[in-house]
């Protein structure tokens, strides 16, 4: 139990008041031996017993009453969630609200979703708190939303749900430097999300520097985690995968491939496993409603584990030339409502696919032919690929809007080249670096090539000429099959990575994703994240094709898939018709633009945050959630307890009900010292003495 007021609590000592007044009261009398009051005194303790009783209950209620008193002033609050307030007081509260797809869930019972129910019960809380004021961060919204009363949360127009993940660590590094800045006392941070790891990124490094942040401070900050959680109901989510044009011999088809998810139970404690994998999965067969160009059609999608995937599939439409619908258009798929509305349907657009362009930048191009080789065959007959070889004094008459990807084969570029990559990356560009011969001491995009190096790997024993020849080459030994280069085909294969062979390294200086790897300390294919590639793509290989330095031309596959998913990628910018996820479009994109499918209600402001179809001209741009949100995997007590560390902290697990959190109970207290002093009064009347 805490208090509001907790000040009041040190009149507590007055309930030594009426235990004086009977010590008093006894010492009022002298005692007097009378002899002829023995006799009655006998005769009298048989009685005596109740008097005693009678008269320490009478002082218990009285010293009952007084306490209810201090109590009732001092506006206890009933909670057994949480110790909430203590003897600390807070004029401000900070609330870090994930707004993501799961918020939307509806719990049951209640018929609110997660965010809903955390908005009332937030909302409730603080008022009953006394809080005046609220700010409120959120990963869509740029600035901290500063509101003048709780009341305010439960009907402003930028707290409604939206398509992002939320960014937690983002929202307190924000929060922190409010704090900071604003020069708050003693302050209440309150969380409130179902704890999906997709939002929380338990394993990001701005954890640790928040929370040092935070214990730095001369004030005192608590954190409240409202905890909604998962609830443990089956729910089927579905994303689309890919939407292409293509064309056939007789008509012009959509090449449809979208996936479906289930759910059934939250995800393991300390986060270590998805959702549904608790319970068995009972086969069940899935409606999918396929709308494009206003024709709709059903698809029965047979679902008998945790996930089905349509490849693929195709749709007709047109066979007439010259129909604008089969140029370029968009759709939807959407599966029957269940307890999540949010991940019921995925947002696809498609046009003719644009050319794939590549400009090759190299002081060798007989080095990387290999890779020109690959960056000229088409993967479809519908897909046009042109390449050109240009050297860095030439980049600014390219014209770039038209460029897919970039392989840089010379010394790192520095001036004009420099800033010419560097703004084709941040529009969305892919660029692809091997090193040169002889590399020198540029630096460009966090990156820096130190030297090249002969593998040695383990001798084989190999007596033949072509076992001894395969014992100099040293093989891929890991490789991760879920990133965007190197990852599974559609039907779920795994690229041969493995085989192959490296006889030479170029050593490099960066920070980055190692995607495929020699070994531990020796990276073959990294993603460098100090580019920013999170949304665009700067890759560097260690090694090039030439025979030899690799086994990359001759075991040429693997090479020429993740060369054709990189053109892919870049290829995205060049259309308009463009598939992203939301957050991946700077705001001003959708400035101008019209809503053609999404959710109704949506405001004009808001369309960059929620998932849809739009137009904006001849733009149409199809949004959706990113794939993690459909993961069901949360972040456990563990995990939790390892963010916050030495932090003040605690959970609230909270339920469907949107009542407050806490609850004044000072009525309880009234009642309470009124049946004592009535108590109190009963025992008081005297003993009816009987008339003889």
């Amino acid at each position: 139990m805490n208090f509001l007021q907790p000040w009041m609590l040190v009149a507590l000592p007055l309930i030594a008041v009426p235990i004086l007044v009977h010590l008093v009261n006894q010492r009022r009398f002298q005692t007097v031996p009378w002899a002829a009051m023995m006799f009655l005194l006998q005769a009298s303790k048989m009685s005596s017993g109740y008097t005693k009783l009678r008269q320490w209950l009478i002082l218990l209620m009285r010293a009952l009453a007084v306490a209810c008193l201090v109590f009732f002033t001092a506006r206890p609050l009933a909670s057994g969630l949480m110790g909430l307030m203590g003897s600390r007081s807070t004029e401000v509260a900070i609330v870090l609200l994930d707004r993501s797809p799961s918020m939307q869930e509806t719990q049951p019972g209640s018929g609110l979703t997660k965010l809903q129910s955390a908005i009332m019960q937030l909302s409730s809380t603080l008022k009953t708190l006394g809080i005046q004021r609220v700010v409120v961060f959120d990963t869509a919204i740029e600035k901290p939303l500063e509101l003048e009363s709780p009341s305010e949360m439960e009907s402003h127009p930028a707290l409604v749900a939206n398509g992002y993940t939320s960014d937690m660590p983002g929202m307190l590094e924000r929060a922190l430097a409010y704090i900071k800045n604003n020069g708050f006392g003693n302050t209440t941070v309150w969380i409130c999300s179902d704890m999906r790891e997709s939002d929380w990124h338990s394993r990001d490094g701005r954890w640790a520097a928040s929370r040092e942040g935070f214990l730095s401070l001369a004030q005192d900050v608590r954190f409240q985690v409202l905890d909604l959680g998962a609830v443990s109901r089956e729910n089927l989510s579905i994303r689309v995968v890919s939407a292409k044009r293509v064309q056939s011999e007789s008509q012009t088809e959509l090449a449809l491939s979208f996936k479906i998810e289930r759910q059934l139970s939250p995800g393991v404690e300390n986060g270590s496993s998805d959702a549904g994998n608790s319970q068995p999965f009972t086969a069940v067969q899935v409606p999918v409603e396929i709308e494009v160009g206003g024709a709709r059609s059903v698809l029965n999608v047979d679902l008998q584990s945790d996930s089905a995937e349509v490849n693929d599939y195709r749709i007709a439409l047109s066979s007439e030339k010259g129909d604008v619908s089969a140029a370029k258009g968009w759709g939807l798929v959407r599966i029957p409502a269940d307890t999540n509305m949010a991940d019921n349907c995925g947002y696809f657009v498609y046009e003719k696919p644009p050319a794939r362009s590549t400009i090759i930048v190299s002081d060798n191009p007989r080095v990387i032919e290999a890779i020109e080789l690959c960056t000229n065959i088409s993967p479809e007959q519908s897909i046009q690929c042109i390449t050109e070889t240009v050297s860095s004094s030439q980049l600014d008459s390219v014209d770039w809007n038209s460029v897919s990807m970039v392989v840089w084969h010379e010394q790192l570029p520095k001036d004009r080249p420099l800033e010419l990559l560097t703004e084709f990356v941040a529009q969305g560009g892919q660029v692809l670096f091997f090193p040169p011969e002889d590399p020198n001491e540029n630096q460009a995009l966090g990156l820096k090539w130190t030297g090249w190096e002969t593998l040695q790997p383990a001798p084989l024993g190999s007596t033949s000429n072509e076992e001894n020849e395969a014992a100099t080459l040293t093989r891929v030994q890991q490789w991760r099959n879920d990133s965007e280069l190197l990852g599974n085909t559609l039907n779920g294969a795994p690229l041969p990575v493995g085989q192959l062979g490296i006889k030479r390294i170029c050593r490099l200086q960066g920070e980055g994703t190692t995607l495929a790897a020699i070994r531990d300390d020796i990276p073959l294919l990294m993603r460098i994240d100090s580019a920013g590639s999170e949304k665009n793509g700067v890759y560097v290989c260690t090694t090039t094709p030439s025979m030899r330095d690799s086994t990359l031309a001759v075991d040429g596959i693997v090479m020429y898939i993740a060369i054709q998913r990189v053109l892919a990628a870049g290829s995205a910018r060049i259309g308009s018709a463009k598939m992203v996820t939301t957050g991946q479009l700077d705001r001003s994109v959708f400035d101008q633009a019209v809503q053609e499918a999404g959710s109704n209600g949506t405001l004009s402001n808001q369309y960059a945050e929620q998932t849809g179809v739009y137009r904006d001209d001849d733009l149409l741009i199809a949004q959706n959630r990113l794939a993690e949100e459909d993961s069901g995997k949360l972040v456990g007590s563990e995990s939790l307890s390892g963010l916050f560390g030495n932090l003040n902290w605690s959970r609230i697990e909270a339920g469907a009900s949107a009542n407050s959190l806490v609850q004044e109970i000072w009525r309880w207290f009234v009642i309470i010292m009124l049946l004592a002093l009535v108590v109190e009064a009963v025992l008081c009347i005297p003993k009816r003495r009987a008339v003889a």
